[in-house]
Formats: structure tokens, C-alpha cells, sequence
């Protein structure tokens, strides 16, 4: 992959950078602009994000404990991907972040370069990761469709479950059409 790919993943992307203001975190934020990244910065932590935030940057502090429990959970329950910014060198935080489960940690204090490769890394491990569950949810669906076509020929039919699927199968390659096709035309033919 080339630089401009990787950097392409950022593009676009809405994020917002909870940390202590400082003149890092501004130049910091300019630096994501001209990147195409829309970022907001903000401090302390807040519960509610804007509705289109994508990728959350929180500095980590045993003070505002309070504040980011339900700011993870909400970020969580919206499938926003949360880099966690700690200081490495403080052990008490370690429980908290084990606590909060980021989707990564970086460094609190701000390294533009390692936290874009961070930001990259992680964007697109949550987008494989929502790809993945997709794609588990559809070979789900599909499975409860070919069992529900199954049934409804087994209680139209007097069939077993073998024997339901062997006329599945066969209607599905005398047609050739797919076992879903087959599957539907069975349930919205003979489930009236």
C-alpha cells in the first residue's frame, strides 16, 4: 500500500479529539485538516458526540473518570472506534483503561505521525471488523431463511428435514436459480 492510499483512509473522516487544550493539540488538529479530516477539539470529556463523529481521540485522566465511562459506553453503542491518549508512564491508569476497552492506545502526549499511523491502523481494523459482522449477519439470515423454507416444506409435505432440503436443492438446480431464490419462492408460495 502506498502512502497516499493510507493516508486516503483518513479522508473525510469526522473525528473528535478530547484533550486538554494545548498549542500541540491545535497544531495537531491543523495538521488532520489538511489531511481532509474534519476534527473537533474539546476538553473536558462530554457524554454526547455529535451525530456523525466516526473516531474518537481521548486523553485518559483519573480525574475525569466520571466523564468517560458514559462517553465510552455511548461511543461504544454507536460503533465509534476510540483511541485512548495515556501516559505510559502512570500505572494507575491501567485498571481505568482496561475499564473503558479503547479499540487502541497512543501516547497522551501528541506525536502527530505515530498518532496518524495509529488512527489509520485503527480505522481500518474497525471497518474490517464491520465488514466481517455484515457478512456474519447475512450467512445468518440466510441460514434462518433456508431453515424456515425447510419447515414450511416439512409441515406442507410431511417431509423430514433431508428430505426438505434434497427438494430445496432440487427445485433450486432444475430452476437454476439459487437455494435463497428457492428459499423465498417457497416461504412466500406455500407459507399463506
Amino acid at each position: 500500500m502506498t502512502e497516499q492510499s493510507l493516508l486516503a483512509t483518513l479522508s473525510g473522516v469526522r473525528l473528535h479529539i478530547f484533550h486538554p487544550d494545548s498549542q500541540s493539540v491545535r497544531a495537531f488538529c491543523a495538521s488532520l485538516t489538511q489531511l481532509g479530516c474534519h476534527s473537533q477539539h474539546s476538553w473536558p470529556p462530554a457524554a454526547s458526540l455529535s451525530t456523525d463523529t466516526q473516531l474518537l481521540l481521548v486523553a485518559i485522566d483519573m480525574h475525569q473518570q466520571p466523564l468517560l465511562t458514559p462517553l465510552f459506553i455511548s461511543a461504544r453503542e454507536r460503533d465509534i472506534p476510540i483511541i485512548a491518549l495515556a501516559d505510559s508512564h502512570n500505572a494507575r491508569l491501567f485498571p481505568l483503561l482496561l475499564q473503558l476497552q479503547p479499540n487502541a492506545i497512543a501516547a497522551r502526549e501528541l506525536n502527530p505521525f505515530a498518532l496518524i499511523v495509529q488512527m489509520i491502523g485503527t480505522l481500518k481494523t474497525v471497518r474490517h471488523q464491520q465488514r466481517l459482522r455484515a457478512v456474519q449477519q447475512a450467512c445468518q439470515a440466510r441460514s434462518e431463511r433456508l431453515a424456515q423454507a425447510k419447515s414450511v416444506l416439512m409441515q406442507t409435505f410431511g417431509l423430514d428435514e433431508s428430505g426438505a432440503y434434497r427438494l430445496m436443492r432440487s427445485e433450486a438446480m432444475n430452476t437454476r436459480s439459487s437455494m435463497e431464490y428457492t428459499a423465498e419462492r417457497v416461504i412466500t408460495t406455500l407459507q399463506k
